[in-house]
């Protein structure tokens, strides 16, 4: 009678293990690097390379450098957090403090250039809105 009961108990305990373990891996791989590293307390500062580009891309074949200059441009299927930051314009130093009033700040500024009601288009304001709602559901934003 009671054998039924722990083996009840033990196949609970490993689903809800799994369950939290997948849902962590999940949310883990939407991470940026700026995210892990300030997670793990770690400060990454964005350095210039220092060389001239011009010397540089002299030395490469033209093939290679008309690949280097094409922009491929468009947007992802999915909105990521690295293309929601883009998008609305937040800088590597400024991911650091992004909170809630930050966040809203920019998505405003950005909204009253490109809205539609203004002349923008319906299309660049539907992603400033999914920019904002991935952004509101990241690990990224500090909530107070």
């Amino acid at each position: 009678m009671v054998l039924p009961i722990i083996i009840g108990l033990g196949v609970t305990i490993v689903a809800l293990t799994a369950r939290s373990g997948i849902r962590a891996w999940e949310a883990y791989k939407l991470l940026s690097p700026m995210a892990i590293a300030r997670m793990n307390n770690i400060k990454l500062r964005a350095k210039p390379y220092p060389y001239n580009s011009k010397f540089q891309q002299g030395r490469l074949n033209e093939s290679l450098k008309a690949r280097l200059e094409e922009y491929r441009g468009g947007f992802h299927g999915k909105m990521t957090e690295s293309e929601a930051l883009l998008i609305l314009n937040i800088s590597p130093e400024e991911i650091e403090s992004l909170d809630d009033k930050m966040l809203k700040r920019k998505y405003r500024m950005i909204m009253l250039q490109n809205h539609p009601d203004k002349g923008g288009s319906p299309y660049l304001a539907m992603k400033l809105n999914e920019a904002r709602e991935v952004l509101e559901h990241s690990v990224m934003l500090r909530r107070r």
